[in-house]
């Protein structure tokens, strides 16, 4: 019998949440292999009861409210089975809406934006728009085949694991009613994890989420579509419990960005992370890493860091490649913290682009093997001379980053090179002239948009605004901001950005939301106009949604659960790939650390804390082998689906992957080990040490750093003070500002700042 206290806790909780109309209920669905054979909802007041088997249960429910103003409030269900046998059964909780839209913003973190409502194309991977005639300037976001509430058809479902998100969550946002609703649950329990199910019946006006345990999929999410699941209903005995633990959030809403504040604030207050862990701290990652690049990413015979070793008969796009997977980034942080080496293979390998590559237009050939170079491709080139825009516009940025290295290194940068990069900024601004956008794909011979629409040059603004300093021209600077205004109001108010990934058609993805994020940014540290900081504050969330958010459970046999692998802060690509990777594909988001420092957001140094600290646990070094992965090597697989099958669930380490080798070498070169606000006693640490404050005055602080890993740790301390976060940019060349300190393998140091 429940107690008074929990009675008036279900009362009030019960009060909250009927404002918002709700109408819960226990679920209990018997299977015939993966199919529901008979399903039956229960009042959500029984607490006894005799499904249509005739097996008795006895239904338990614990309620409290955690924050009756937020509307949110906390259950744990159990089921009971108090017959002798329940064959083939799952159970659960549901929730069903009626006088629904399809208008409502449906959300899972990683894998359902907008209710995935978007136009599709079946086929198999790599997908792309191969036949001419189906070209657009204004091609609508398309998707391939994912799980889906389906624009055109009047019944949508989608079948997900926990494992298929970054966050164990569900949401939508009424635009209509101004509510926003969600509910977060933890990752499974001793039957496996919970299944997520969204099904939406726009006939009726009526949509149901509900949570199950264990989750039986009818067809389970894989790379190029859908396969039969192999889930498996539970067999229970008399006395078994079943267990769903889960948070309910309800709250008025004016817009889609209320219900995503809502959620970047509780992401992570439900679900356990465990931060404190060390494996390697970021100076030996660097070291291991640039080892592997030195000996076997350089081809001396063609002057330049390969994405595989070279001789390895990779096909070109395994070769080399202009941006997306790291060909013309690489260089980048050889040039921060290489030696002369590699520093002098680095201008070789810039020169080899600049003198090699570059197309009557102005763009460049992004796709090569050194010898020969095409606009683009996948196993082959594109036989229509199409490029791809995010490539070209990742290198208009990082080149204008290494331009400015190369000065802080006294080394001189070509007219050639200045002259070159300029028609490339030029085909920019041309585009935007010409059509009030950048496209997605575009002929690198005539700087023609062939695809148009998506946020495939997210990074473009970033890049235009530095050459508006570079080459003193004002234009620049204009299609910039045009172009990142139209970004927003086309797609982050609207809950999403698209294309960042050449091989997903124009499905949403993290790798255009983090570009943007670092155009917003970099627009505000070249105009100082706080307008650009609100729309990196209106995009974290959205950044965010793609970044794991706590500890997922490994299986056992698994790679991820050999290495103690803590997926919190890896980054899910986008909804057509189903596993999330190491790192920011292809930054070290470094930006983020840029905004927190001008507007003191806590979540965006958390969201990198996350990120950074989780990327050093992935490199394979010859004292802790990641798989069969070579020393430095890291592959992009952190499988928490089961898309490539429940086997590989934690596994299929297949190879090192160019792009998180880049991606990781950014984010040890371009990210300090410490970042200290002094008259705040403000500490984040990205680096794998730990740091106590020791003493602490408004003038002074005096901190001890603990190295706990085998390796001995140079380590970057920036130190500043609030006020100087505010009015000055972020430069890791700051000597005024950086202080290395060495810290031996499984020692500690005192220091004064």
């Amino acid at each position: 019998m429940l107690s008074k206290q929990k009675v008036l806790f279900l009362l009030a909780a019960f009060v909250c949440l009927h404002i918002y109309a709700q109408d819960k209920h226990f679920v209990i669905n018997y299977y015939s292999g993966n199919k529901v054979e008979a399903t039956q909802t229960i009042p959500w007041n029984s607490r006894g009861v005799t499904d249509s088997r005739s097996q008795k249960w006895q239904l338990e429910v614990d309620s409290i409210i955690v924050d009756k103003k937020q509307g949110i409030v906390d259950y744990k269900i159990r089921y009971i089975l108090l017959s002798q046998c329940a064959s083939q059964v799952s159970v659960g909780v549901s929730f069903c809406f009626d006088d629904w839209s399809a208008d409502n913003f449906v959300f899972v973190p990683s894998i359902v934006y907008a209710g995935n409502r978007f136009d599709k194309k079946v086929m198999s991977y790599p997908p792309y728009w191969y036949n001419r005639e189906e070209w657009r300037i204004d091609m609508p976001t398309t998707t391939t085949l994912v799980p889906s509430l389906e624009k055109y058809e009047n019944y949508g479902k989608i079948e997900l694991t926990t494992g298929n998100a970054a966050t164990p969550l569900m949401a939508f946002y009424s635009p209509v009613k101004s509510k926003s609703w969600m509910i977060q649950c933890k990752q499974g329990n001793q039957w496996g994890d919970f299944g997520l199910f969204i099904e939406e019946n726009k006939m009726e006006k009526q949509a149901r989420f509900a949570v199950m345990s264990p989750v039986v999929r009818e067809k389970r999410a894989t790379g190029a579509g859908f396969d039969i699941s192999e889930d498996q209903a539970a067999n229970l005995h008399k006395g078994d419990v079943v267990e769903l633990v889960f948070r309910v959030y309800e709250q008025p809403a004016s817009s889609l960005q209320d219900m995503y504040a809502c959620f970047l604030r509780n992401r992570k207050g439900f679900n356990p992370s465990v931060s404190d862990y060390s494996v390697m701290p970021f100076s030996e990652v660097w070291r291991v890493m640039n080892q592997l690049f030195q000996q076997d990413r350089w081809d001396e015979t063609v002057g330049m860091y390969c994405l595989t070793k070279p001789g390895s008969n990779a096909g070109w796009n395994q070769i080399w490649q202009l941006g997306w997977v790291g060909g013309g980034q690489a260089t980048l942080p050889i040039l921060l913290q290489g030696d002369e080496t590699g520093i002098n293979r680095a201008l070789k390998n810039l020169n080899m682009i600049f003198e090699k590559t570059q197309a009557p237009s102005g763009l460049y050939y992004a796709y090569g093997n050194g010898k020969e170079f095409k606009s683009f491709g996948f196993a082959e080139a594109f036989k229509n001379d199409e490029t791809f825009v995010r490539s070209q516009g990742d290198f208009l940025y990082m080149a204008q980053k290494q331009f400015s290295q190369l000065k802080d290194l006294h080394k001189e940068v070509p007219v050639a090179w200045y002259n070159s990069l300029k028609r490339q900024a030029d085909v920019f601004c041309n585009l935007w002239d010409k059509y009030g956008q950048v496209g997605q794909f575009v002929d690198v011979e005539t700087g023609d948009i062939c695809i148009g629409g998506s946020t495939a040059g997210a990074i473009v603004p970033a890049g235009l605004a530095l050459a508006s300093q570079t080459f003193g021209e004002s234009r620049y600077l204009y299609a910039a901001e045009g172009l990142a205004d139209k970004f927003y109001h086309e797609f982050v108010l609207k809950g999403y950005t698209t294309g960042g990934p050449a091989e997903i058609l124009s499905t949403p993805d993290s790798e255009s939301a983090f570009a943007l994020f670092e155009s917003y940014v970099t627009l505000y540290e070249v105009t100082g106009n706080r307008k650009w900081l609100v729309c990196a504050k209106d995009l974290l969330p959205v950044c965010a949604s793609w970044v794991v958010s706590y500890d997922f459970q490994f299986p056992e046999h698994s790679i991820m659960h050999q290495i103690n692998a803590h997926s919190t802060g890896s980054v899910w690509a986008s909804a057509a790939n189903k596993h999330s990777a190491p790192a920011i594909c292809t930054w070290s988001g470094e930006s983020l650390l840029k905004y927190y420092r001008a507007t003191g957001d806590k979540y965006a140094i958390e969201l990198l804390k996350d990120i950074s600290h989780g990327v050093p646990q992935y490199i394979s070094h010859k004292d802790r082998m990641v798989g069969n992965l070579e020393p430095g090597g890291v592959c992009e697989r952190v499988n928490l689906s089961d898309w490539e099958g429940k086997r590989n669930v934690g596994g299929n380490l297949f190879a090192s992957c160019a792009w998180v080798e880049v991606a990781a070498m950014l984010t040890v070169t371009q990210l300090p080990s410490i970042y200290v606000q002094k008259d705040k006693g403000f500490i984040e640490v990205f680096d794998h040490l730990n740091v106590k404050i020791l003493d602490q005055d408004d003038e002074k602080m005096e901190l001890q750093l603990f190295n706990s890993t085998r390796y001995d740790a140079e380590v970057k301390i920036y130190v500043e003070t609030s006020e100087e976060a505010c009015r000055s940019l972020y430069s890791l060349k700051d000597s005024s500002k950086v202080k290395v300190v060495h810290v031996k393998g499984n020692s500690s140091v005192i220091i004064k700042l």
